[in-house]
Order: C-alpha cells, then sequence, then structure tokens
C-alpha cells in the first residue's frame, strides 16, 4: 500500500484552491529533513538527513506546475520518486527563485508562507529580494487543515505501523531485564522493527528509574535497576506515515504503590479512549483524564505537564509528531479523519514517572484506536515479576 501520484495531484489540487480562497498569488511550502511533513506530504518524498543538510522547498505561483527544490544528494532520488517533475537543486535557489516567481515580479502580489517558522533568513530574503512589491502572510493553517483530515490509504499505511508499534512493545514487555541499558532497549525496538519491514519515524525515547522524571530523554548508557519505571515511546513509520505509541513497564522489585500508580494510568486510558467522540471539544481528552486522576491524588503529578502544547496527545501522521495539538487549553472540535495520539503522562512520583500512549482514529460515530494492543491486555500486564 502507498499513496498514489493521484492522490498527491489531488491535495496540490486542493491546496491552490485553498491558496485562490485566501486572496494569495503564490505558496512557498518549506520543511527541513527533521520535520519533513509539510514537503512530504505534498511530494511524497522524505529526504534523507545523513548525508547533507537538505530541506524541501515546494513553490506554487498562480496556475504554474508545482516547483520543488532539494538538497543535491538527495535529488537524484527524488526526480523518480516525486510525482511532478520539475525538481531543481536547492544550493542553486539563488538562481531559480528569480526564475520561478517571474510572472509576479513589479506586482503587488501576495505570498502565502507555510514552514514558515522553520524558513532559514537566507532563503526568505531571496524571495523578498527577487519580489520587493510583494506582501508575504504565514499560512500553515490551510495546509494543516488538509493534512489533519486523512484519507482511507493515509489510514491504512497509519494502521500498519501501529501494528508494528504493538508488536514491538508487546515483545519489549517480555524481552527487558535489568541490567539492560536504555540504549540496548531503544536497540531492540528499531531492530524489531526493521526487520518488519518499518523506517523509525523519530527519535525513539527509553527512560528509567529517576531519568522517567524528564519529559523527553536520549537513550543513555545507565542500566536498568529492579522496581525501574522503564519509559518506551517508539515511533515507527510505513509509507512515511507514522506510529506514536508508547508503553511503561515496571521491573521487579517495584514496591505496591508503583504497581497501582502504573496500573491506574492503564486502567484510564482504556477507559477514555472508547468514549472519545467526534464533534465534541478537544479539552475533553484532558478533562476526562484529570477527573479520573483527581480521586486517587495524582492531579498534583499530571496537571502540571500539560499546560503546554501537547500536554495530553497530539496529531500524528507524515510527521510522529504535527498539528492539532491536545492539552488543558486545546478547545476545538474533534473531526472524523483526525488521528491523534492520546498520552497519559505522569511525573514527580516517589520513583519517577510513566507514559501510557496510544493513536487512535476519529471516525464519523466514535473512535478507531490505531494501537490495540494494551485494549487486549490485564491493566497489569507491564508490571513484570
Amino acid at each position: 500500500m502507498s499513496i498514489t501520484h493521484k492522490e498527491y495531484e489531488s491535495r496540490n489540487t486542493s491546496l491552490r484552491q485553498r491558496m485562490k480562497e485566501e486572496g494569495l498569488d503564490a505558496l512557498v511550502v518549506f520543511s527541513d529533513e527533521y520535520r519533513s511533513g509539510n514537503g512530504t506530504y505534498l511530494t511524497g518524498y522524505k529526504p534523507i538527513n545523513v548525508v547533507e543538510e537538505s530541506p524541501q522547498v515546494v513553490i506554487l505561483v498562480g496556475d504554474n506546475p508545482p516547483v520543488t527544490l532539494l538538497g543535491r544528494l538527495n535529488l537524484y532520488a527524488a526526480r523518480d520518486v516525486i510525482w511532478t517533475k520539475d525538481v531543481r537543486p536547492f544550493h542553486l535557489a539563488d538562481e531559480f527563485i528569480p526564475e520561478i516567481v517571474k510572472p509576479l515580479k513589479g506586482k503587488k502580489s501576495k505570498i502565502g508562507l507555510i514552514g514558515d517558522n522553520l524558513l532559514p533568513m537566507h532563503l526568505f530574503s531571496m524571495f523578498r529580494d527577487a519580489l520587493p512589491d510583494a506582501s508575504f502572510t504565514s499560512v500553515d493553517h490551510i495546509l494543516i487543515g488538509l493534512r489533519q483530515i486523512k484519507t482511507v490509504a493515509e489510514v491504512m499505511l497509519m494502521e500498519q505501523a501501529a501494528d508494528i508499534n504493538d508488536a514491538v512493545l508487546k515483545a519489549v514487555a517480555k524481552k527487558i531485564y535489568i541490567g539492560m541499558t536504555e540504549m540496548q532497549v531503544a536497540g531492540l525496538c528499531e531492530g524489531m522493527a526493521r526487520e518488519m519491514n518499518a523506517d523509525i519515524g523519530s527519535a525513539t525515547v527509553v527512560m528509567s528509574g529517576p531519568n522517567t522524571n524528564y519529559a523527553a530523554w536520549r537513550p543513555s548508557s545507565r542500566k536498568i535497576e529492579p522496581g525501574d519505571f522503564v519509559m518506551v515511546d517508539f515511533n515507527p513509520s510505513v509509507g512515511n506515515y507514522a506510529n506514536d505509541g508508547g508503553i511503561t513497564v515496571l521491573m521487579p522489585g517495584a514496591q505496591k504503590h508503583q504497581i497501582k500508580e502504573l496500573t491506574a494510568g492503564f486502567n484510564i486510558v482504556k477507559e477514555i479512549v472508547p468514549k472519545l467522540r467526534p464533534f465534541t471539544s478537544a479539552k475533553t481528552v484532558h478533562d476526562m483524564m484529570f477527573e479520573r486522576l483527581e480521586p486517587l491524588g495524582y492531579a498534583p503529578n499530571f496537571s502540571p505537564y500539560v499546560n503546554g502544547l501537547r500536554g495530553v496527545g497530539h496529531g500524528v501522521g507524515v510527521d510522529v509528531v504535527e498539528p492539532p495539538n491536545l492539552s488543558s487549553k486545546t478547545d476545538y472540535q474533534l473531526l472524523p479523519g483526525m488521528t491523534l495520539a492520546i498520552k497519559l503522562d505522569l511525573h514527580g512520583l516517589k520513583h519517577g514517572g510513566y507514559r501510557v500512549e496510544v493513536v487512535v482514529l476519529f471516525t464519523e460515530t466514535g473512535i478507531k484506536p490505531l494501537n490495540k494492543m494494551i485494549f487486549g491486555e490485564t491493566d497489569d500486564f507491564a508490571v513484570l515479576s
């Protein structure tokens, strides 16, 4: 299963229509090799980031065919992958940009920028110098609006990635042992996923013991000890579409209160996910978690960490983490076709913290979990003995 050239062409047609509705004469869509979603969504090519610095720029001017700029070494493969044929080397952008935008030269045109939070100043200056009479405005919302509602093909790829994630995490819960390092756990996850023909969507997060108090952590050489929480947040990708599922296991030698803490988290996620509904406020995700955590005394371990952008989840798709975000303050409407990671994090417990995370698809009538594994397990399946 893959996204067809016809679907990519349809995406660009839809984006151009939104461009016109916003009164824009051109669009500049920027992504870099680490946050590649904007470009990959439109072209089908994901730059490899180990050979060179390689941003991807898609330029739409009026009704002209799209032009894509890519780093030189990625260029060779991209020309065989990208559905549109006008693919040019990024390192010659200063030569190409005046030519590409020439139909707008001397006009008071309006240029939309997507991904301008990543756009390098030197690249922006090339467009500004080529179009000194133009105005530039950020219009991320018009591409976010397209990306957040998934097609059947996108969902099928995400289901494959979720199945791989479920299989990996279930195996990790059986193979992890005291004395293993965080780095070895990360390698276990990635090795199994590669054997199942998955790519790695983003860095694998493995935290153990005191490191579980961090919101993010690069796997280290720390050895797992008895009674440790071990948090595994793993992100396989299939056909450029990612999953973001995570579990926490509790190593043998844990205390009773740790078992209570962890089983409560699995129970709450398993309880609230089936209750989520489309056409309701995104804030309900936080509220449903809070109303179950507060009576258990875990609100102080939850509330300080959920005010940020992705406190209780986020969108998932071409990027592991993409809009829209879920937090204690998000109040947009949940819509059919959205694929969201639902995340319960507790930090600052006596022996660290933990995370339980699953990706779900919102349908017309309810939700469909893409990560299914934890829903078929007991609440204490990750308590190891």
